[in-house]
């Protein structure tokens, strides 16, 4: 099984601490990162969940200092003086140092009361002696006028006395604490900055709001309430944006932008903040972009931005069952021991995951890499075996005296800790779905395997659910005379599903009319023929065309009146020449054969390098029609 041999996995040497040591089975797309990013190429991560999408890009951030020259910078903001609402940011090479900046203060001083006095004494001397020259008859409207331009002229200089000295008690409207430049971020080694895409303030960045308006002396000036997005944290360095499905077509523009101009200012995204009239120079953002989801979710993507992508890397879901590859997988075993604190397995229990591993990538020869599952079920392993050891304790209580157990080892995770995971679907809920659909319903179901030949009536095999359980279906086929040929098909709910079932009726009528099957001739009129095909209490969604062969079987029994055996199920697609295709999930199908006590079981040749466990039940691989006919008809 492995190039080792061991007892349990504590003999085992500990993993390398290197990120990049631990990504398995990817090497391929690990070195084409590493050369995308030496050469400053953006790149998009496509692959199943759990496959080391994420894993890739952190190994890759690990070691960027030595892959690439970096010079550290920091990022000021300092306020506009011209407009306070267009705040100044710059990038700024070399580490930073503070420095201690004058800023020149204005300085409002009110005028000083024995001054005022003086003026207006000497205003009221001024008037007496000009009163003594005017004529007497005019005496009256120069006292007037005159006392009026003296309280005129008193009234102007005790306002402005009190504005000065309103204006001197608040020192200024910007301080020079509100004029210093702050800094916004300080980077000292190439960066790897993550974001997910679906948050634009952190993506993007964005200002503060302030409830006093951001106007000094009581609010906050605008250029201390600017916060960095991810795209202007990555300069330099690398942006990782996770789970593109879902970035919003805006957000994907300014992405777009930002790679074209290489910089792109932050302004208030909340249109009702005070944030919102603020908006910054553009700021530099020359990022290397690395962007992860599932194959689906690159139609999400606009194609200019597509298009700007230069790496487009699909990730593997499985590597070959080799003697290197189990290898890898024991040391992800080991991996997960370290990293998540796991008890130690033992031998059998490695080889289990081998098996698990084979089980979830639906082949023999195949090895899953979607690691994130497997681990999980080393996760719950862990739990059962300590679960197993807590009730060895609780069971070592005499009344209220308890005794400490004695003679234990270490708790270790056995293979049928991994088995009971695997079997009862609890890391998966479509497993489990799956698990309680065919607990509840199959006492229920009308399947007799090993009956008397029937004729019409013929046993196929399902998945229920993405990596679920495999099912049995009882299919019926029951033919009418009618002026109005048709075939019908009952219970079918998925369209390729019911494509294979109408060509499987077709190529039947085909069979029969050239009479080229080994069975007895019968000349039947296929004009005046009705076919209708049951597929009996099933009660969950039927797609696929697995049971394309099965069908066709049924409609010829039906049509020629010739039993079929009752002691096997079958699975498998048919082309119009009646060769049997591959399908998916065999072992799956297998396993619910065995279930229901059929003896045989009939899969396409193909398949045979997929089966991993055959004990239990005879299995017969076809590669055509002819060859099963005699395997099944009661003749």
């Amino acid at each position: 099984m492995f190039s080792v041999k061991f007892k349990t996995t504590e003999e085992l040497p500990e993993p390398s601490p290197r990120l990049i040591d631990q990504v398995i089975g990817q090497d391929e797309a690990v070195r084409i990162v590493l050369s995308a990013v030496k050469n400053k190429r953006n790149v998009i991560l496509l692959g199943d969940p759990g496959v080391g999408k994420s894993m890739i890009v952190k190994a890759v951030g690990e070691i960027l200092q030595d892959i690439v020259d970096f010079k550290p910078y920091y990022v000021i903001a300092k306020p506009n003086l011209k407009n306070m609402e267009r705040p100044i940011v710059e990038v700024i090479d070399g580490e930073y140092k503070e420095e201690k900046i004058e800023i020149p203060k204005v300085d409002f001083k009110s005028p000083n009361t024995f001054y005022l006095i003086l003026v207006m004494i000497a205003a009221i001397l001024l008037s007496e002696y000009l009163l003594r020259f005017v004529p007497e008859k005019y005496l009256l409207a120069a006292i007037s006028i005159t006392s009026l331009i003296v309280l005129i002229f008193g009234f102007v200089i005790i306002l402005s006395a009190i504005i000065g000295s309103s204006r001197s008690g608040m020192g200024n409207t910007y301080s020079p604490a509100d004029l210093k430049p702050v800094v916004l971020y300080e980077c000292k080694k190439m960066p790897l900055v993550r974001a997910s895409a679906y948050n634009v303030t952190r993506l993007l960045g964005d200002v503060k709001h302030c409830p006093l308006g951001g106007r000094p002396p009581l609010g906050t000036p605008p250029h201390k309430r600017i916060i960095l997005g991810a795209i202007h944290e990555a300069h330099r360095g690398i942006l990782y944006v996770d789970e593109i499905k879902t970035m919003p077509l805006e957000v994907q523009d300014y992405i777009l932008t930002a790679l074209q101009d290489k910089k792109l200012p932050i302004s208030g995204r909340n249109p009702n903040s005070s944030g919102a009239t603020v908006e910054t120079n553009p700021i530099p953002c020359d990022f290397i972009l690395i962007m992860s989801g599932n194959m689906d979710d690159v139609y999400n993507l606009r194609a200019p931005l597509l298009d700007r992508i230069d790496y487009k890397i699909v990730l593997r879901n499985k590597m070959d069952n080799t003697l290197e590859n189990r290898n890898k997988l024991l040391q992800f075993i080991v991996q997960e021991i370290k990293n998540n604190n796991l008890n130690h397995l033992t031998y059998e229990a490695c080889c289990e995951v081998v098996r698990v591993a084979q089980h979830l990538a639906g082949s023999k020869d195949k090895l899953t890499l979607r690691l994130r599952l497997l681990a999980n079920i080393l996760k719950m392993a862990n739990d059962l075996a300590m679960g197993k050891e807590i009730e060895e304790i609780l069971g070592n209580f005499d009344g209220k005296d308890y005794k400490p157990l004695t003679g234990k080892g270490k708790v270790l995770i056995e293979a049928k800790h991994i088995r009971e995971v695997f079997e009862r679907g609890i890391y998966s809920m479509e497993k489990q779905v799956a698990i309680n659909y065919i607990k509840n319903f199959k006492r229920y179901k009308l399947i007799t395997p090993n009956d008397s030949p029937k004729i019409g009536v013929i046993y196929g095999l399902a998945v229920l659910g993405e990596g679920g359980i495999g099912d049995v279906t009882k299919i019926i086929v029951q033919i009418l005379d009618s002026k109005n040929p048709a075939t019908h098909l009952l219970n079918i709910s998925g369209d390729i599903a019911k494509h294979s079932i109408t060509l499987a009726s077709a190529l039947s009528k085909k069979l029969i009319a050239n009479h080229k099957l080994p069975l007895p001739k019968k000349d039947i009129d296929l004009t005046n023929k009705e076919i209708y095909i049951q597929f009996s209490q099933s009660y969950s969604k039927i797609d696929g065309d697995s049971a394309t062969a099965a069908v066709c079987l049924a409609i010829l029994s039906a049509l020629l009146e010739i039993p079929l055996k009752q002691d096997f199920a079958i699975t498998g697609s048919l082309d119009l020449s009646g060769n049997v295709l591959a399908v998916g999930g065999i072992n799956e199908k297998i396993e619910a054969a065995k279930r229901y006590g059929f003896k045989r079981v009939i899969i396409p040749e193909s398949n045979m390098i997929d089966v991993i466990e055959g004990e239990g039940i005879e299995i017969i691989p076809v590669k055509t029609l002819d060859e099963i006919i005699p395997l099944v008809f009661e003749m």
